[in-house]
């Protein structure tokens, strides 16, 4: 599958970025994480970096998350901080992320007051092992915990509903540790939870939904009937939108407008239309709402990273364009609030592929899905090992991220 517009190896910049939530499931922000075990900016931006590099097309989807009052969360050691690095952050959406054991460095918190005067906000990593001294609550505007390191005692810490830092508890990783830190008094949650269903019994699809996912069958039969679906894409007045802006985005690149979905199978053939189709669909299933788009978004980025990988490893004889179906349907629950059980029965495909998208285990595709979770939840040591353990090589691996990334990011742009 070629790509249009495509930007080089060395235009790509390697991170992750991960949305923090609000009680209301709501995304506040996102924090963004470099592959290193220390986090600090320069991990992640080069030195030379600036509000500029921020919004280039590289960053194109912080840039646009910035300008919708979301929040950037980076993590910054001392020198980092003490040097001003920082200010590559815009200060109305700028969070300075700094660990506990920093803060005996001379001068670092005088600095991070100037910071929070500027108007940056500051997180401080609460760490059981480090006492928590009674005023660090009244230096910070967030106070984060980490839930992987075992469930605060908040009333004991002098916290709780009461406290004066937001609470921000990260590593959630399920909707019921989700509900649990919110009844305990955590305002910010961050972590894999979000791309967990949230299920409504008896769910029905909506008429919309039905429609999407019977084109969906009718795209991936063996022998499809073209005329009939440019038919039925014609007479889906949202559909036929946002593919036709898609297609004649900047982003794809073509000399020349389309104006029709004939004219889009003549210029580029029915199966390249077939996998943009696919996505705009996934896109449009998502609606509105803030937790589906970025499931959306992330299936996308999930597709192109294994469709990158299979082309890459070919030796493992895994078809790219079904990798990356594979991994666009793999929120398909998320985004539709169904089990994957239920979602899969309605999907055209055989048997190993359900498989993989209900997790069975033995499956083999679950490595992909092993190493992709590393890399979206910011597991930098399992990272290593599961690439190794695969004969991988690390940085060909990040870099595949990072192309996957930023395809995602300039796609959802050209057709939202």
């Amino acid at each position: 599958m070629t790509e249009p517009n495509s930007s080089s190896v060395q235009d790509c910049l390697f991170f992750t970025k991960q949305p923090i939530l609000d009680t209301n499931r709501s995304i506040w922000g996102y924090e963004l994480l470099g592959g290193e075990v220390r986090q600090g900016i320069t991990q992640i931006f080069s030195q030379r970096a600036s509000v500029a590099s921020l919004s280039s097309s590289t960053y194109v989807g912080l840039q646009e998350a910035m300008e919708r009052g979301k929040k950037i969360m980076v993590g910054f050691d001392d020198a980092s901080i003490l040097s001003g690095v920082p200010h590559a952050l815009p200060s109305t959406g700028g969070v300075v992320r700094v660990m506990p054991s920093d803060m005996r460095s001379p001068g670092l918190d005088a600095a991070l007051q100037e910071l929070r005067a500027e108007g940056y906000q500051t997180v401080i990593e609460y760490l059981p092992a480090k006492s928590l001294e009674s005023n660090i609550w009244n230096e910070t505007d967030i106070l984060a915990f980490d839930l992987n390191a075992g469930v605060p005692d908040l009333v004991s810490l002098g916290l709780g509903n009461n406290g004066q830092a937001v609470l921000l508890a990260r590593g959630v990783k399920t909707l019921e540790q989700f509900h649990a830190a919110k009844d305990m008094g955590f305002a910010l949650f961050q972590g894999s939870f979000f791309k967990e269903p949230e299920c409504v019994p008896d769910r029905q699809l909506g008429s919309n939904e039905v429609v999407r996912l019977n084109l969906l069958r009718l795209m991936e039969t063996e022998d499809p009937d073209v005329k009939a679906l440019a038919a039925a894409i014609r007479s889906d007045v949202s559909i036929s939108f946002r593919l036709l802006s898609y297609l004649n985005s900047a982003w794809f690149g073509l000399r020349h407008n389309i104006q029709s979905i004939d004219q889009a199978i003549m210029l580029l053939g029915w199966m390249k239309l077939k996998t943009w189709l696919r996505a705009v669909l996934i896109v449009d299933m998502a609606g509105k709402d803030e937790v589906p788009q970025e499931l959306a978004a992330l299936s996308l980025q999930r597709g192109k990273f294994f469709e990158l990988l299979a082309t890459a490893y070919d030796y493992w004889g895994f078809n790219p364009s079904t990798l990356f179906l594979m991994g666009l349907f793999s929120l398909m629950d998320g985004i539709l609030g169904m089990p994957m059980d239920n979602v899969v029965e309605l999907l055209p495909l055989d048997a190993k592929f359900k498989a993989a998208l209900r997790h069975d285990a033995n499956n083999e595709y679950r490595p992909l899905f092993d190493l992709l979770e590393c890399l979206e939840d910011g597991d930098w040591p399992t990272l290593e090992a599961l690439t190794q353990k695969l004969f991988m090589d690390l940085d060909q691996v990040k870099m595949a991220f990072a192309q996957a990334r930023d395809w995602a990011g300039g796609f959802f742009a050209g057709c939202g």
